[in-house]
């Protein structure tokens, strides 16, 4: 299988998001909420963008790790379906439910509902959980969700009206573009697995 992200795409961001975090006049001892309120709108997103995907002082590196996670659980998944467990008739094997962060912010309370309906399996004979247990908590957790993001609102949140230019921006962008289309390929394939759709290469 191809690399995920060359390890020379990986240092083009780093010495990207070094380029510009605390070379700026006035930010060079900010932190990186400083750097996001001042920066414009393409260089703070190149930041945020690098520490995402190749870790940030003690934190970030989230799209990488996301993506990894992806790959090995797709391999565990080939392993369980080939080893004795697959084939002894005892009907083991490894399920992996994925879900996608729109689809989520989308509909939440839709979102909690399939994933409990994927730990408690319902075309299972043992109705341990009912259906209208899952329904009620999948509520439940829908309005605590939404209580917390309207209680706790990001920097960035309803400033993203032209969130579309800026993801094109990235999408084109020589440094951003590759590695990220890559990324977007493996989870975009992965969904659509889950969903039983097919996409475009």
């Amino acid at each position: 299988e191809s690399q995920l992200i060359l390890r020379s795409e990986f240092e083009a961001i780093a010495h990207d998001c070094e380029s510009i975090y605390q070379k700026r006049q006035g930010l060079e001892n900010a932190n990186q909420f400083d750097h996001l309120m001042n920066l414009d709108a393409p260089e703070g997103l190149r930041i945020s963008t690098a520490e995402l995907t190749v870790q940030g002082d003690n934190n970030g590196g989230d799209m990488l790790r996301m993506s990894y996670n992806i790959l090995k659980l797709k391999q565990a998944e080939k392993i369980v379906q080939n080893s004795w467990m697959g084939t002894t008739g005892h009907n083991k094997e490894l399920q992996v439910h994925t879900m996608s962060m729109d689809d989520f912010i989308l509909d939440p309370e839709k979102s909690a509902l399939e994933f409990l309906n994927f730990v408690f399996d319902q075309d299972e004979d043992d109705d341990a959980v009912s259906m209208e247990q899952k329904k009620s908590a999948a509520s439940k957790y829908s309005q605590t969700y939404l209580n917390k993001k309207e209680g706790s609102r990001h920097i960035t949140d309803g400033k993203a009206a032209d969130k579309k230019l800026l993801a094109e921006y990235l999408r084109h962008d020589d440094v951003f573009g590759p590695p990220l289309k890559k990324i977007e390929l493996l989870v975009e394939t992965t969904l659509a697995d889950s969903r039983g759709d097919t996409v475009m290469s």
